[in-house]
């Protein structure tokens, strides 16, 4: 039976949330859901692979009413057509965040009709009639709202619904720079006519997700759009209040390299940035509780315990520098699940592979499956790490190629310098030392010393992924490389 366990396990879930049938099971409902649940914070920001996506598909399942808004292969060069020449550009952009979000409650309004009375039906059904004159369905992809059927764009209500009425506008459509200028006064209207809707309280919801799919470091225009994006979901946040709401998904690197006024009104009031716990098991992002609801799927257990469900998969002997294996395995990721779901599942095939070849073998995992999974474990984080870097660091791999030369984990500024003059030789590097040293930390590739005492606590090395707030110290002296990127560098540890 002991022996079965393993064998019985199929994996620990998928690194991405889109393909991973068991995710709602999967699911840990903490304090950091019901604040998201309850509409106390909408925009949900965290790295790549944190979970975001998780809790999209969380809301849509759990929540009526949801329209999931993805931006993959979105026209966003329609999008961005609808400038206006009075107002800034973001002001324009929230101008058409605005317009989407309006039509998409009217849709999906329009497709609960019937949870109104006979009054509000008629209203709504006047409502349906206008969608389907300017779009031919009133149920269209989000996609199409800036490409409606008719070259004529027939803004019009006719006769009025609810009281308020656009009246008639109609424009040429392929004149876009005159229609943006018209989106103000027409989402003054749509405004007064959901605010109708919105006392009725029925709840609806409306989910974005992928934006960051088309995201480039060096594209002001889409960091612009995403502002305008941010800025129109707290406006309809506080004109709406828990009935029409807007939750938007991003990755937290992109927002902290935006830069506008309220910025900081939208961290402290809506945002929830999901940085995780590795050892709390009580915190509200734990990954200790990640890992055990996960391993009580596998093994129908009876406990939510992080130790009792560990324990029973994991032989409790230490490993490396008289390591807890768990504590061995966290400080190689970036305390992302995606991270430890991956290594997890890396080290669930050795041990199957262990268990199926030797008769006489312990049954559960012991340390020899960690370090036979090590490999593939550091060549997957460095294909995560790649795919985000490169973006913006074209020649990210030319600089690896330092701390190949440096050969060790732990490295002093000397030692760096010494192998970047070498490899920059080599490889015709542009980029100062001290540059790529603030590059390598800003992506977690390595962490910087800094001494206790002064009021600071005690020493310690420094990585970003571990606190955003802490920047690069320029005048750092002693270094250390992510254990994480071990193999994949061929290092060593003195």
């Amino acid at each position: 039976m002991a022996e079965s366990i393993l064998l019985n396990i199929e994996d620990f879930g998928t690194i991405d949330a889109e393909s991973d049938k068991k995710l709602l099971n999967y699911f840990v409902e903490t304090k950091y859901l019901e604040r998201v649940l309850e509409f106390e914070k909408s925009i949900i920001i965290g790295r790549k692979g944190s979970g975001k996506t998780a809790i999209y598909k969380y809301i849509k399942k759990n929540k009526e009413n949801t329209e999931g808004l993805l931006f993959k292969d979105y026209p966003w060069r329609i999008h961005d057509a609808f400038k206006n020449s009075i107002v800034s550009e973001q002001e324009s952009f929230i101008n058409s965040w605005t317009f989407l979000i309006y039509i998409e409650f009217l849709k999906l309004v329009v497709k609960n009709i019937d949870e109104y009375d006979k009054k509000t039906k008629k209203e709504i059904k006047k409502i349906k009639k206008w969608l389907k004159k300017n779009w031919g369905t009133a149920s269209f992809d989000f996609k199409n709202t800036f490409s409606p059927r008719k070259k004529r764009f027939l803004w019009s209500f006719n006769p009025q619904a609810f009281g308020f009425s656009l009246g008639s506008i109609s424009k040429v459509f392929e004149n876009k720079q005159e229609l943006s200028e018209t989106l103000t006064e027409i989402n003054k209207s749509l405004k007064n006519i959901l605010t109708k809707i919105n006392e009725k309280g029925v709840e609806y919801n409306l989910i974005f997700d992928e934006l960051d799919l088309g995201y480039d470091p060096f594209d002001n225009t889409y960091k612009t759009r995403i502002i305008g994006l941010l800025l129109s979901a707290y406006r309809s946040y506080n004109e709406f209040g828990d009935n029409l709401r807007v939750y938007v998904f991003i990755r937290s690197d992109i927002v902290k390299e935006l830069t506008f006024q309220d910025k900081n009104k939208i961290k402290d009031n809506i945002i929830q940035d999901l940085n995780w716990e590795p050892n709390d098991e009580d915190s509200n992002l734990s990954l200790k509780q990640l890992v055990s609801r996960r391993i009580k799927e596998n093994i129908t257990s009876s406990t939510d315990k992080f130790n009792s469900n560990w324990n029973s998969i994991v032989d409790n002997r230490n490993i490396g520098r008289n390591q807890k294996k768990w504590n061995y395995i966290i400080e190689r990721t970036f305390l992302r699940p995606r991270d430890v779901i991956k290594f997890l599942n890396l080290i669930l095939e050795e041990a199957k592979k262990r268990i199926k070849k030797e008769k006489k073998t312990s049954s559960k995992i012991v340390n020899i499956d960690i370090q036979n999974s090590k490999k593939s474990y550091s060549e997957y984080l460095y294909s995560e790490l790649s795919d985000e870097v490169k973006a913006k660091h074209p020649n990210f791999d030319n600089y690896l190629e330092i701390l190949r030369e440096i050969h060790n984990v732990s490295f002093s500024l000397e030692d760096f310098t010494i192998a970047y003059e070498e490899v920059s030789k080599r490889l015709n590097i542009d980029e100062s030392a001290s540059e790529i040293l603030e590059i390598f930390y800003n992506f977690s590739v390595i962490s910087f010393y800094k001494a206790g005492g002064g009021g600071y606590g005690g020493s310690t090395y420094c990585f970003i992924y571990k606190d955003t707030d802490i920047k690069f110290n320029p005048k750092a002296t002693k270094f250390k490389t992510h254990l994480g990127f071990k193999e994949y560098l061929d290092l060593v540890e003195r």
